[in-house]
């Protein structure tokens, strides 16, 4: 993951949660690439945009109990 993603992430984990909690996503440059009930799914979907695979896949538990923050 590079530092500007996990920047990103960290800086939209609030909104990014509120809207695929309980989803898998893909992400890369600052945008979701895709998305999925199961992880193949949403990389399905980002391979599609970026077939090189460069892509960062995260889980997003329904819980809440994962905080993303920059330190």
């Amino acid at each position: 993951m590079s530092d500007a993603d996990f920047t990103w992430l960290a800086d939209h984990g609030v909104e990014i949660y509120e809207k695929y909690a309980g989803k898998w996503i893909a992400f890369r440059d600052g945008q979701v690439v895709g998305v999925g009930d199961t992880a193949p799914e949403a990389v399905r979907q980002a391979e599609e945009k970026f077939p090189d695979g460069d892509f960062i896949l995260e889980a997003l538990d329904r819980s809440g109990d994962v905080i993303y923050a920059s330190l």
